[in-house]
């Protein structure tokens, strides 16, 4: 098969870390993300030599753009020694992407040993893949391309990596979290009683796209999918779906059973907007609520609740404190409150977490969760929202998505956190 070896690097458009709007002016690779990219790499060999794995073989997107740079269609093999970035579509761009210095052009799986033995000199026998996202019918296949070998699973590996930030990776998180400043910012101005649900949705999304917001939310796992507006009013905020969450919302349609839905906003009743936004791949999480009109009492009282709760669990948490431990936390002040029954969903369909682990998927490690009893780590990002579930009636919450320093945690989401009752 014919080789094609790609020349020289060109530019790429590598945001830098500093503040602003948009992804900057296009400069070439810097010799920062040359280094964010390879220390990845290289720490992903360690604990692959740790763990046995002889080489890797990495698929999914969202793994393939951490280790690589790049997104476009492909694959990165890894060895102690190689990294081989081989790239169906489309190559050039790739190479512009990517510090890699080896890119490859392949058209079918089938090349995969002879362009692996042609660059090593030999075919590798334990070989690490991302057996939580790899379809069955893929993992079939390379069981066939490398009949000799034994696969392992890769992913531990990679999400125990991606689960600590870079300044840079915060960076892009904070900048995400300025987007979701200026989406609920707009709220009040556009809010109308008698629009849609999908209207007011519409508008924000506008406004999260005119400031440089992905649109696509990233969630890991299979038939996993994940949106921006999750706007629910009224009693469609205590409609529950297929998503693992204290609420879901109508949707559009059966279709597509979440979120946003054709639903008319009326007066007094709660409005939940649990908007995620995303800059250059990382993600950023925050819920708000807002009502056309006096919100009744009974879910002011509620709201200040669940202000209250994660107060007390941003206070308890820092570098050291078990993950369990903050989950717990949160129902120990929702019990003490008396929001029990309420508390991250209905009675029989409660949500077991109340925070997740945030970047570039919204569902990645740590999870605030029940059974998870291991420490939050300095430079973990995590996303905590405290909720309540009123059946016929609606949810209200709040959100935030914080970064885990030795002194605690620091919000990355600056929106204001008040309440917010726009006149009719």
């Amino acid at each position: 098969m014919a080789r094609w070896w790609i020349g020289p690097k060109g530019s790429s458009t590598w945001p830098a870390s500093s503040s602003g709007r948009g992804c900057g002016s296009p400069s070439s690779i810097s010799r920062a993300m040359k280094e964010e990219i390879f220390g990845r790499i290289a720490a992903l060999r360690d604990r692959m030599e740790a763990e046995g794995i002889e080489a890797a073989l990495v698929f999914q997107k969202v793994d393939l753009f951490y280790l690589t740079g790049t997104m476009q269609d492909g694959l990165l093999y890894l060895d102690p020694s190689h990294e081989l970035l081989l790239i169906r579509r489309h190559p050039p761009r790739a190479q512009e992407e990517s510090p890699l210095e080896l890119v490859l052009p392949y058209s079918s799986l089938k090349e995969l040993p002879d362009l692996i033995r042609g660059h090593t000199g030999r075919l590798p026998e334990v070989i690490g893949l991302e057996m939580d996202v790899v379809p069955v019918g893929l993992f079939r296949r390379l069981q066939g391309l490398f009949p000799g070998g034994t696969f392992k699973d890769l992913s531990p590996l990679i999400l125990h990596l991606r689960r600590r930030k870079s300044p840079w990776e915060v960076a892009m998180m904070e900048r995400a979290g300025k987007i979701g400043r200026r989406v609920y910012e707009e709220v009040p101005r556009v809010l109308r009683e008698g629009m849609t649900e999908l209207e007011l949705a519409g508008k924000l999304l506008q406004v999260a796209m005119a400031h440089g917001h992905q649109e696509y939310i990233r969630m890991r796992g299979f038939n996993a999918e994940a949106h921006s507006w999750h706007v629910l009013s009224g009693p469609s905020g205590a409609v529950l779906s297929s998503i693992d969450a204290p609420m879901g919302g109508l949707g559009p349609s059966p279709a597509y059973p979440m979120g946003a839905s054709p639903k008319r906003i009326g007066r007094h009743e709660p409005i939940l907007i649990d908007f995620g936004t995303s800059y250059w791949g990382y993600q950023a999480d925050e819920t708000r609520c807002f009502s056309v009109g006096r919100l009744p009492q009974r879910l002011k009282d509620a709201f200040s609740a669940t202000r209250e709760i994660l107060a007390e669990v941003v206070a308890l948490a820092r570098p050291g404190v078990s993950c369990q431990r903050l989950f717990e936390r949160g129902w120990e002040v929702a019990r003490r409150l008396g929001y029990e029954d309420y508390f991250m969903g209905p009675e029989g369909y409660k949500t077991r977490f109340i925070g997740h682990g945030i970047g570039l998927e919204i569902n990645e490690p740590p999870f605030i969760a029940e059974g998870h009893d291991y420490p939050l780590e300095e430079g973990m990002t995590v996303a905590l929202e405290p909720k309540m579930v009123f059946p016929g009636e609606g949810a209200v919450g709040i959100e935030n998505t914080y970064l885990v320093t030795q002194g605690g945690l620091r919000s990355l989401t600056p929106a204001p956190e008040d309440l917010i009752e726009v006149s009719p």
